[in-house]
């Protein structure tokens, strides 16, 4: 008896010895929601440290596999922060919004109130790893971290030195220093506006400049002078710096939902020469500018046309004889097999048109659904797009879900579970759209 009391003894040594190593081995990711680790990282006076992945991210396996598991890894971590793992699609997805995370792995350090101290994208290595932990503690330290950079921003716009390095830790976080690179342009006493070395600033911040801004100011009034002390291949990036110049504003128009930086766009795209630009697209524009300025009546009436438009157009015998006719042209005198090759061929066989009619359909019937169906008649139309889509591509899922969105909104659960299932089992088992839908029909169970 004493002997086997000996051996149980023994093992539940080893056994606690063994869980022990395990747990060192590597970062303790703990299985907690952001606000348990956030209220825990307060209470013990520590970050949290946050792996946005998804499941579809090659690269964030790799870490998940070969550099989180690090014993040294896990003994600094483990040290000194609270670990979480976040499926941005999943459990993670409010927070990926809150944070700005679209880059995956994300990998994100937050003081105890949820601020952000230090932000990194893509994958690390071991050292890597080791240096984000190190560059996160040194930022909270310091007082220089983001967060805290943007409380004294708002005092600080005629610092010429704060604003080049909120600048600075801006960019390093893959953030857009709009605001802040006009206000800096608007001070700065260190670079005369027609010297070459403003040439270079404005042409190495290119993605930050809008128009309108102090950035476009310059660039027209000191343009000629420029050109003249340009090399050739300066040239060719200043004549291409007013168009991205217009395009920056559209893309901030989106991120600051800002309808008047969309006005301004669509004014100034309209007088560039035709050659540079897509009728259409403006099209769309022009639309978005009414979902952002919020005029949901208007959206409604020039949607209902367009769509219509787009319903009525052809018949659907003559748009699959085009797409017939452009996927022998295109299979005849351009493919080529390779990757990029075989993925156009393959989507071209599916209709060029039909595929691009689809889409649209999708997207605009979403907005549609969003902000304009209200009664009957709205679902009736709805449905009329639906339908037409369905019978373009009867292989693609987007509409079987967007039917199945329909149908939730007007409470009918069972159906829409049903047709949320039909989308998914058109959805092929490596898309990274399937842990969306798969979410979403989870959610519908409910």
């Amino acid at each position: 008896m004493k002997k086997l009391k000996k051996i149980i003894l023994l093992f539940t040594v080893l056994l606690f010895f063994v869980q022990g190593k395990t747990f060192a081995q590597g970062i303790n990711f703990e299985h907690i929601s952001l606000e348990e680790a956030l209220a825990k990282g307060k209470a013990e006076n520590r970050m949290v440290f946050i792996d946005f992945y998804t499941v579809w991210c090659a690269p964030c396996k790799g870490m998940s596999n070969g550099v989180f598991p690090n014993e040294k890894v896990g003994t600094v971590y483990n040290r000194e922060f609270i670990n979480v793992k976040l499926d941005a699609e999943k459990e993670g997805r409010e927070a990926a919004r809150k944070y700005n995370v679209n880059v995956y792995p994300t990998l994100l350090f937050l003081n105890g109130e949820g601020d952000m101290v230090f932000k990194a994208t893509g994958a690390k290595g071991i050292s890597g790893t080791l240096k984000m932990a190190t560059d996160a503690i040194n930022a909270l330290s310091n007082g220089y971290s983001l967060s805290e950079l943007k409380k004294q921003y708002e005092s600080n716009k005629n610092d010429e030195r704060f604003l080049k390095m909120y600048i600075e830790k801006m960019i390093g976080y893959k953030e857009y220093p709009v605001a802040a690179i006009d206000d800096w342009l608007k001070i700065q006493t260190e670079i005369r506006e027609n010297d070459v070395d403003m040439m270079e600033y404005l042409m190495d911040h290119w993605k930050y400049l809008i128009t309108g801004g102090k950035g476009e100011t310059i660039l027209y009034a000191n343009f000629d002078e420029y050109m003249d002390i340009a090399t050739k291949m300066e040239e060719t990036k200043l004549e291409n710096l007013k168009y991205a110049i217009v395009k920056n504003t559209r893309e901030q128009a989106y991120m600051q939902k800002d309808p008047e930086l969309m006005r301004l766009y669509i004014d100034t795209w309209k007088k560039f020469p035709d050659d540079k630009k897509n009728l259409n697209d403006l099209k769309d524009y022009k639309l978005d500018y009414l979902l952002l300025a919020k005029d949901y009546d208007g959206y409604k009436k020039e949607i209902t046309l367009y769509l219509d438009s787009l319903v009525n157009e052809k018949t659907l015998e003559q748009i699959r004889k085009e797409d017939e006719a452009y996927y022998k042209e295109y299979k005849e005198t351009k493919y080529a097999p390779s990757l990029m090759g075989n993925a156009t061929l393959k989507n071209l066989e599916k209709g060029r048109i039909a595929m691009e009619q689809t889409a649209i359909i999708n997207k605009r019937a979403r907005y549609y659904l969003k902000y304009c169906a209200t009664n009957k008649s709205d679902y009736k139309q709805l449905y009329t797009w639906i339908d037409y889509g369905s019978k373009l591509v009867p292989d693609d899922y987007t509409m079987d879900e967007l039917r199945s969105e329909v149908l939730k909104k007007q409470g009918k659960i069972k159906e829409a579970i049903e047709y949320k299932e039909i989308a998914l089992n058109k959805i092929p088992e490596n898309s990274k759209d399937r842990s969306k839908v798969e979410k979403e029909l989870e959610d519908l169970k409910k």
